[in-house]
């Protein structure tokens, strides 16, 4: 089950029908083959059973209350600091296989799936100029022909 803006449909205050279902998926929904995966902005408004219950929490640009409440517990202050100016496609992902959560960059723009249908990055997105050139490009690439979708090797 997916659902976005969870904090609408399990809030933290209050009760409805809804929010048992989630409730219920949420504690014991693996056991009967059901998975429950919430987006929201903001884990702190959300039922505090249903993130407790989360294995795996992916977190992108934080603001800076909503950082320190107990819900990213899972991330270390130094991690906590960097989420608070993450840039767009920087992701903090927790899962309980690796003891600390990960940082995972999503390539600019999300939906190119080809270099050449991402175009260049823009400046605001490349922490140095060194990010400017690609480091896996082909030698002799435009020379040789070789386009995005021939194996190199």
């Amino acid at each position: 089950m997916v659902l976005d803006e969870l904090n609408k449909y399990a809030p933290r205050e209050g009760s409805s029908p809804i929010k048992e279902v989630l409730l219920d998926i949420a504690e014991r929904g693996r056991s009967l083959g059901v998975v429950l995966i919430g987006a929201q902005q903001t884990a702190s408004e959300v039922e505090r059973r249903i993130v407790a219950h989360s294995a795996i929490r992916v977190v992108g640009r934080l603001d800076p209350a909503e950082a320190s409440r107990p819900e990213y517990g899972f991330l270390p202050p130094a991690q906590r600091q960097r989420a608070l100016l993450a840039k767009p496609g920087t992701m903090f992902v927790g899962q309980p296989e690796i003891p600390v959560p990960l940082c995972v960059e999503f390539p600019f723009p999300a939906w190119a799936t080809r270099p050449a249908e991402a175009g260049p990055p823009p400046n605001g997105s490349l922490r140095s100029i060194v990010q400017s050139t690609d480091p896996f490009a082909v030698v002799g690439a435009a020379v040789g022909g070789i386009s995005d979708d021939d194996i190199p090797f």
